[in-house]
């Protein structure tokens, strides 16, 4: 009898393997924000800061709601190694059933939303919001299943054929619709091409496309990954959402309006360079997860290298913030030029922290991700707290600057120290570049 061969040994990680992948992914999301730049252009110049203030107060409670549904299932989807057609189709079925169910609640909850913010036409936004939340929840699935794959062209042409439809729909509506509506309508229109492109790819992927399904116990070997995810995923959502809810009941539409411009062109940036990268970073990883020495090497290197761009791109922007403003948004938004050039200075710890969750997540210790998450929305809600207090944007871009920073740090304590069981200081230090070009526009910040 011939003695069992052991498994071969899965090779180990080598940089070229993530930064292939994350050019990928990139290349596939720079078409997108290509067109969503172009989008957020146009669309400036046709609807005012109050219309854009309105509709950005529904959607704060519009992206809670996809956190509800999403549920923290995608990222559990992609560690995933096999997974049978019955149980494929019962994460789909429950996928649309919850989606019908908060869709209702999120039409439901009108008369609150109007209640909140105490202008009389946010109820109007609603409709469509809700429309909107139904298909995202279809398409949670189908984009997990190309995610995994790394079909990372596929889902790019899926955004950049939801923005190009969603946008010129809603151009087409201002010609028969108030303003207000013809701009609401745009999630309804993105969500439904979205879900509709994806769904068609999916056919292609190892698992292949989903179909209704009520095997909805399906959900079950997956819970304990995806409650931390999702745990964490609403302590994130209430840190980072929490200053438009209360700039838009304390300062009203116009002033949610022009610091929802301020930070959407801070995270540009973020979405050129992390959200681009993020999703290569767990499908690459989850493989090696095993090997800590070498993820935290290949980790190291990674940031490194992103820290010298965040630091670059930080630093564009504090610096071009007034052309930046008026070539994106024209000269009715000046009002967003000192909001964007304070945000600018966190622009390179919020590149570099904005990956973290994918190494997190790569490791199986969505645990972690929660409870630093939990610290972490802590800080940012007291900073955004005081900031409200004070009655001044100036005074929350600061707090918020401060808060983000000090999150960084909390991150990259517990990973190094739970996860890789190394010392903070050495990767510290090679942080240093980009530290100096922080210190450098605080300071010019202050003396200019």
């Amino acid at each position: 009898m011939t003695q069992e061969q052991s498994p071969p040994i899965q090779p180990i990680p080598h940089s070229r393997t993530l930064y292939d992948a994350v050019i990928k992914s990139m290349l596939g999301r720079y078409a997108v924000y290509a067109v969503n730049l172009a989008s957020m252009m146009l669309l400036a110049r046709l609807f005012t800061p109050e219309v854009f203030g309105t509709v950005a107060s529904i959607s704060v409670f519009f992206v809670f709601f996809q956190v509800m549904a999403e549920a923290g299932l995608g990222p559990a989807i992609i560690n995933l190694e096999r997974l049978d057609s019955a149980d494929r189709d019962g994460l789909f079925g429950l996928t649309l059933v919850g989606g019908a169910v908060l869709s209702g609640a999120f039409y439901w909850l009108s008369p609150l939303f109007v209640e909140l913010y105490d202008l009389p036409r946010v109820g109007e936004v609603v409709p469509y919001i809700s429309l909107a939340l139904l298909f995202f929840a279809a398409a949670i699935v189908p984009s997990a299943l190309l995610l995994r794959d790394q079909a990372y062209f596929r889902i790019a042409n899926a955004g950049l054929a939801a923005e190009v439809v969603s946008t010129t729909l809603t151009v087409v509506l201002t010609r028969w619709l108030d303003p207000l509506h013809a701009l609401s309508a745009k999630a309804a229109f993105s969500a439904a091409t979205t879900f509709a492109v994806l769904f068609l790819y999916s056919e292609v992927t190892e698992f292949g496309r989903p179909r209704w399904g009520t095997k909805f116990s399906a959900i079950k070997p997956l819970l304990t990954f995806s409650a931390y995810q999702f745990g964490f995923n609403i302590i994130n959502y209430f840190s980072r959402n929490l200053d438009n809810i209360l700039v838009g009941r304390n300062f009203g539409a116009s002033s949610l309006g022009i610091y929802d411009k301020a930070y959407q062109l801070m995270r540009y940036p973020l979405m050129l360079l992390t959200f681009a990268m993020t999703p290569a970073i767990q499908p690459v990883v989850r493989k090696y997860a095993g090997d800590k020495e070498k993820v935290e090497a290949l980790h190291r290197d990674f940031t490194f290298k992103l820290s010298f761009l965040g630091a670059a791109a930080g630093l564009g922007v504090f610096l071009l913030a007034e052309w930046i403003v008026r070539v994106m948004l024209g000269n009715q938004w000046q009002a967003v030029v000192e909001i964007i050039r304070i945000l600018a200075i966190a622009i390179p710890v919020q590149i570099i922290l904005s990956t973290s969750g994918s190494f997190f997540q790569a490791m199986n210790r969505t645990d972690l991700l929660f409870k630093t998450g939990l610290v972490s929305a802590v800080i940012t809600i007291l900073a955004i707290g005081w900031g409200i207090y004070r009655r001044d944007m100036q005074t929350l871009a600061w707090v918020l600057v401060a808060s983000f920073h000090v999150n960084f740090f909390i991150a990259y304590y517990v990973m190094y120290t739970r996860i890789f069981g190394k010392n903070l200081f050495r990767y510290f230090a090679r942080m240093m570049p980009a530290a100096l070009v922080i210190v450098g526009m605080v300071l010019w910040h202050d003396f200019s």
